[in-house]
Order: C-alpha cells, then sequence, then structure tokens
C-alpha cells in the first residue's frame, strides 16, 4: 500500500482528498500545516506528499525548499486554487514534481500522484551510472552536473529533463511526450508553454550546447553543433 501524505489548511479539501485516495487503495496521512507536515515528513516515509500552496506557519514552497535541502526526494505533487503561471513555475523550481489546480477533477489528482510513484520506482530500480559526453558531467544520484567541472545550478525539474533526454538521445522527443511523462497529458496550452519555458532556461545554463530545437517536431540531445 503506498504511503500519501496530504497537507491543506482547507479541511473540506483534505476530507475530499482523503476519500478519493483511500478508495484508490493509499494510506492516507493528514497534515494540517506546513509545520506538521515537516514534521511528518522527517518521520516517516512517505511514497508521495501532496502540499497545498497556501499554508500557515509553512507555505508550499517553503516547505519543499527544507525538504529538498535535506536531501528528502520523495515525489511532491502542489496543489492550489490559483491559477497562476508563475506560482507553477515558483513551485517546480523549488523543487516540486508535479502541479494540479484544485478545480480539476479528483480521478486526475489521483492518477497524477501514481505516476509520479511509479516513475520515482522505476528510477530507484535502475543502476544509473554518471554520464560524460564532451565536458558535460552528469551525476544521476547526486543529482549534479558539471561543465568543465564547475557545477551547474539546475532546479528538480530541470535535471528531470535533461535526465529524460540523455535516456533519449540523438532522439527527437516531442513536447507531446514530454508531458505524457512529467504531466501524463499532452495538447495541453499551459504545460506546453511551462515545458517551453523549462527547456529554455536549461539550454541556457548548459551554454546553448547540447539541446537543439527540431522546428515542429521537439528537442533532441545530442553532443554535435
Amino acid at each position: 500500500m503506498k504511503k500519501i501524505l496530504i497537507a491543506d489548511d482547507e479541511t473540506a479539501i483534505s476530507t475530499l482528498l482523503d476519500f478519493h485516495f483511500q478508495n484508490a487503495g493509499f494510506d492516507v496521512t493528514l497534515a494540517q500545516d506546513g509545520q506538521e507536515a515537516l514534521n511528518l515528513a522527517r518521520k516517516k516515509n512517505f511514497d508521495l506528499l501532496l502540499l497545498d500552496m497556501m499554508m500557515p506557519k509553512y507555505n508550499g514552497l517553503d516547505l519543499i525548499k527544507l525538504l529538498r535541502h535535506e536531501k528528502n526526494f520523495v515525489p511532491i505533487l502542489i496543489l492550489t486554487a490559483r491559477e497562476d503561471e508563475e506560482m507553477r513555475m515558483n513551485g517546480l523550481d523549488s523543487g516540486a514534481d508535479d502541479y494540479l489546480d484544485k478545480s480539476v477533477n479528483m480521478k486526475e489528482i489521483v492518477l497524477r500522484a501514481r505516476g509520479l510513484i511509479r516513475r520515482a520506482q522505476d528510477y530507484k530500480k535502475s543502476a544509473v551510472k554518471p554520464f560524460e559526453i564532451s565536458d558535460l558531467q552528469v551525476d544521476f544520484q547526486g543529482k549534479n552536473v558539471r561543465i568543465n567541472s564547475n557545477l551547474i545550478a539546475l532546479t528538480k525539474r530541470e535535471f528531470d529533463i535533461l535526465e529524460y533526454l540523455i535516456e533519449h538521445q540523438g532522439e527527437i522527443v516531442s513536447r507531446d511526450a514530454l508531458l505524457k511523462f512529467f504531466w501524463g497529458v499532452s495538447n495541453s496550452e499551459v504545460e506546453t508553454r511551462t515545458i517551453d519555458v523549462l527547456i529554455g532556461r536549461l539550454r541556457k545554463k548548459l551554454d546553448n550546447r547540447f539541446i537543439k530545437s527540431k522546428r515542429g517536431f521537439g528537442y533532441i540531445f545530442d553532443e554535435n553543433d
């Protein structure tokens, strides 16, 4: 049974989420504020954290930053009532794995949660060796990226996208493929813009090398210019 921590100060929302996740076979733990969620996340091994963006004591962003700083890489799904693209990007930059508006169907939230847990388990099962190409070094287990031995600061989502592109080195990866892998959806205008922004920032951090755009098709990881 998968263990999930749901942190939300709105009782009606947390009760509804608790009901749907228990019906889906999850072992659910509830927290009413960021401090309680932090304490629980430190003490127990959860398969997923489902966090409200706006909570007392610690909000979702602060909580994620604290956990990632402590090297806690449990999958995190953020829920918020705010339809704000900047907030979405802030959440991903802080180390969240996915982001959904509270207005979406509860079944979709459960499906996204299952997808995050499955990807995390698949990663743990694979013995990932460090990757090197030209002057780029990628340590998948330590989640470090270096160029000429200089550490490159990537957000968790940027690192995840880089890892996915490296796994498909030499292949053209479409936006739909990225959307389906990371968000479980396709043809979403909002998520497509998010993908483009993340790829753009990642390319800039890699000195506009390695990741190439194929107009009308997607992206490709390739050493050649």
